[in-house]
């Protein structure tokens, strides 16, 4: 019994070592430049894209803005309309095929990957907990940060009365995934990794969906009060997310169709406008109940 199971994990570990080998042989489209801009800088942030495909599909047509360091972006439309596109290429997980992103006054394909990520902080969607201790899953191997450092990220991302609700406070596993936590605990969480290092960018992507109206406003005015020289990029489908913000822009179908600050597309009487009414009233509807 003892060898048939032994001979049946051993067939299972080399075929899964096959798999990982083809990956890992695997070529990035993405690469560092040849003769990369030495010094890199956060500042001003400019689209220009024509064009982006993705399997042979037009993802993104005709992005083109530009985000001075300090500002605050808010990027917003339908699930698909292509906010994350816009993310994921700043963060150079892909080339852009048509067009350029500079920072700084250069296009970000002539920046090492490495200097480039290191200006960014990036909350996704879906965040990733580890099986260890609240205290060291905001660390992130990052052992040189102290532990008022992690608790003052902890105050910003609006978490910080909920670990200390917790048995262990800062030291309590949350188990894999931080399945001991709620979705909106799981995404403060995240967020306080991304904020403990002060990021010249800070990317929240749809970050701030499972906490409520009240714990969303306080991190927005704690980014207002703490990001004011640093650049923050915001997608949400909550339109109140980014009505702080300095540029938002309305995606559909991988185009801008509407652009201006919260003021100016309320005045629209667009999508955002309409939007934007409905999710009030959806709102105060709940908190009538």
């Amino acid at each position: 019994m003892a060898v048939g199971f032994l001979f049946n994990m051993i067939q299972r570990g080399s075929a899964s070592y096959d798999r990982i080998s083809t990956l890992l042989d695997q070529k990035s489209d993405v690469q560092n430049p040849k003769h990369p801009v030495k010094e890199i800088a956060s500042g001003t942030l400019i689209y220009n894209i024509e064009a982006f495909q993705y399997e042979n599909e037009t993802t993104l047509k005709d992005i083109h803005f530009v985000l001075e360091k300090g500002q605050t972006l808010g990027l917003v439309g339908q699930t698909g309309s292509g906010k994350t596109s816009l993310i994921k290429l700043l963060l150079r997980e892909y080339n852009v095929t048509e067009g350029s992103i500079s920072l700084n006054g250069h296009n970000i394909e002539d920046y090492l990957l490495e200097d480039m990520r290191r200006l960014i902080g990036y909350v996704p969607q879906d965040q990733f907990l580890f099986a260890t201790t609240i205290l060291e899953n905001v660390r992130f191997g990052n052992t040189g940060l102290s532990k008022e450092q992690v608790v003052a990220a902890i105050r910003l991302s609006q978490v910080y009365d909920d670990v200390m609700d917790m048995p262990e406070g800062f030291d309590t596993l949350i188990g894999e995934k931080g399945v001991s936590l709620s979705g909106g605990q799981k995404q403060r969480l995240a967020m306080s990794r991304a904020m403990v290092l002060d990021p010249e960018i800070l990317i929240l992507d749809d970050s701030l969906s499972a906490v409520d109206a009240k714990t969303e406003h306080a991190i927005i005015e704690n980014l207002k009060e703490t990001r004011r020289h640093k650049t923050t990029i915001i997608t949400a489908h909550r339109l109140s997310a980014v009505v702080h913000a300095d540029l938002i822009l309305v995606m559909k179908n991988g185009r801008i169709i509407e652009r201006g600050r919260h003021e100016e597309l309320i005045q629209k009487n667009g999508w955002y406008a309409k939007t934007y009414v409905s999710q009030q009233m959806e709102m105060e509807g709940q908190d009538n109940v």
